[in-house]
């Protein structure tokens, strides 16, 4: 989990971002996507900082936490599991003629007062998922959302950093290609899954703000920013 000091760094970053080690990779609506040499790696890990201004975080953390309506709208998502303590097996296509990747990791969701609202996942070891032929197993991957609401209630504020190692002897030139082209385009998905849970809502008279946030951990924390 991020530590209350990693969240304010993370919000911080919102107004005033910390890039000077970071190239700008690519560029989506609202949002910039950046990237540098991950530590110990030839690999690179990501920092996506931007503004979704009229999805609320409550919208965007159904569409990115609830798995079954995430199948709906990300075409890269094969299927999911659940598994015990927080675990999670996930699958994902990769681009042909690249196997099929899994993912088993640990999802943890903490609320933060003032509607801050942080995502962490990490690659775990669990016997209950083991390899499977055909499939490439992720043993190294960690992503961290935190997630503020605008000043005006309408939007959020997102900062996403993102690092994974896919195995197998992918050219460089297929991975930049699939970063350059997917990170924006699944920015834009999961905005317009979140309006289309927004809409159902609208539909149905539900009030955004009393739906529960999934997956919620614990006590709200204060975080000073």
């Amino acid at each position: 989990m991020f530590s209350e000091e990693q969240v304010k760094d993370a919000i911080n970053e919102m107004k005033n971002p910390d890039v000077s080690s970071w190239e700008l990779f690519s560029e989506a609506e609202n949002f910039k996507v950046y990237r540098r040499s991950a530590s110990n790696s030839s690999l690179k890990e990501y920092k996506v900082l931007g503004t979704y201004p009229d999805l609320p975080p409550r919208y965007l953390m159904r569409a990115f936490v609830d798995l079954d309506f995430r199948k709906t709208w990300d075409e890269n998502m094969i299927g999911w599991r659940a598994l015990r303590n927080d675990r999670l097996h996930y699958f994902a296509k990769f681009p042909w003629p690249l196997y099929p990747r899994d993912y088993v990791y640990e999802l943890k969701v903490r609320e933060f007062k003032d509607g801050v609202v942080c995502v962490n996942s990490r690659s775990v070891h669990d016997e209950s998922a083991p390899e499977k032929s055909g499939v490439v197993r992720v043993e190294d991957f960690r992503q961290d959302v935190v997630i503020q609401p605008t000043a005006d209630g309408k939007g959020c504020n997102v900062w996403l950093g993102h690092y994974d190692n896919p195995k197998g002897n992918i050219p460089s030139s297929v991975i930049n290609w699939a970063a350059k082209s997917g990170v924006p385009s699944f920015l834009n998905s999961l905005k317009e899954a979140g309006l289309t849970l927004m809409k159902k809502d609208t539909a149905n008279t539900l009030d955004e703000k009393a739906q529960p946030m999934p997956s919620s951990l614990g006590t709200p924390v204060s975080v000073d920013c």
